[in-house]
């Protein structure tokens, strides 16, 4: 599915102002250009509004090419994001190791088409914020439960409640006879 890229209300996203994090796509993507940034979670507000930790860390490598008259982005993201797990709520260690590629599109008509397995967003390749495509990359990446792969976290988890034994039914029926007393209503 398209998505415009750095999908944050607002203009810039955290540090995306400062130099080198926000780069023109088509002159990379002409020479072919591979660049790589290192960014830890302060840098990436929007991860760390989804309850990632303060020492997540990601390293992204984006490599430029032209297809089809547009700026290409074939990408990989590596690194630890820490997160809770939901099944018994300590820290986990999320290893990132992913890879995307986008096509930079400037009309939403080009939107529709993903085509040579690019993904379609909506950026302006003259001024393409890498902390804005990183974010949305990891945030994409991360699964939607987080939990740890093994069960040896299973021992911290809630018990779920046991069921309980079978009750005598003749002395827990409390509204057993009610059929009996409405009858004899009607009779009077």
């Amino acid at each position: 599915m398209s998505r415009p890229q750095g999908a944050q209300s607002g203009g810039s996203v955290g540090n995306s102002s400062s130099s080198g994090n926000r780069i023109d796509a088509s002159i990379c993507a002409r020479s072919g250009s591979t660049i790589e940034r290192h960014f830890a979670a302060r840098e990436l507000p929007r991860l760390l509004e989804t309850g990632a930790g303060e020492n997540s860390a990601v390293t992204a490598r984006f490599h430029f090419s032209q297809f089809e008259g547009h700026a290409a982005v074939d990408g990989e993201l590596q690194g630890v994001v820490v997160l809770t797990c939901q099944r018994c709520m300590k820290p986990l260690d999320l290893e990132l190791h992913e890879s995307f590629k986008v096509l930079l599109v400037d009309d939403e008509e080009a939107l529709d088409r993903e085509p040579g397995g690019y993904e379609a967003i909506l950026a302006d390749p003259a001024r393409l914020d890498l902390v804005a495509l990183t974010e949305d990359q990891v945030l994409l990446a991360l699964p939607l439960v987080p939990k740890h792969e093994s069960d040896s976290c299973a021992e911290f988890a809630i018990a779920p409640a046991k069921e309980e034994p079978a009750r005598d039914e003749a002395t827990q029926r409390p509204f057993g006879n009610l059929r009996d007393l409405m009858r004899g209503r009607e009779e009077k």
